[in-house]
């Protein structure tokens, strides 16, 4: 049986997920960048992602007027800094979104990307144009995008994407709950297709 309190914390059943960092540019130029967990991919055929972000934040309303944004990975090593640049979430004092990404700590790269900052100490990060904006009438606004550049960091991951060894990404659980990533790498062989009988 669901209880009414359950039902409304339902969404923490679909944990634990990557805190990908999502920078903007305001209309005005100013950038930003916050942790979201709201994002996943939805074509291959072409590189398409979409991405929800609450809509009393920043980052929304860059999203409506901004012709992209950028996703960065950021491995546990970055979980401070990240806590940091949700300071409307995690409560951290500097909201200010200049302010903020100095006080954060960590390195960040301004010229890379049109749509925003970047982290190029994380495991990569990508660049993507807006093609669609959907108000679904929740407390999240959806943006879908294409990708249009990608950067995989070598200390991390070969040119295609394939991680070297364990990667670390920051897996956010619930509010200020991270969860700790497996210390091992595993693969497991592909099924070769066999002729019908």
């Amino acid at each position: 049986m669901t209880s009414d309190n359950s039902l409304s914390v339902a969404h923490r059943l679909l944990a634990p997920r990557i805190a990908y960092l999502i920078g903007t540019r305001s209309a005005d130029g100013t950038a930003n960048l916050i942790p979201v967990s709201n994002l996943t991919s939805v074509s291959t055929r072409p590189q398409q992602v979409a991405v929800a972000v609450y809509k009393e934040w920043v980052t929304y309303k860059n999203l409506l007027s901004a012709s992209g944004f950028t996703i960065s990975v950021p491995t546990v090593e970055q979980l401070e800094s990240v806590w940091k640049l949700g300071a409307r979430y995690s409560g951290f004092p500097i909201k200010e979104p200049a302010q903020k990404l100095r006080a954060s700590g960590l390195e960040l790269d301004f010229e890379s990307s049109i749509y925003g900052p970047v982290t190029p100490a994380g495991l990569g990060w990508m660049a993507c144009k807006i093609i669609a904006r959907i108000d679904l009438g929740g407390d999240h606004g959806l943006t879908i995008a294409q990708i249009d550049h990608v950067w995989f960091n070598p200390e991390f991951l070969t040119v295609d994407g394939i991680p070297h060894g364990v990667t670390h990404p920051l897996m956010q659980q619930t509010g200020n709950h991270f969860a700790t990533t497996a210390d091992e790498l595993t693969s497991i062989p592909y099924f070769q297709a066999t002729p019908s009988e």
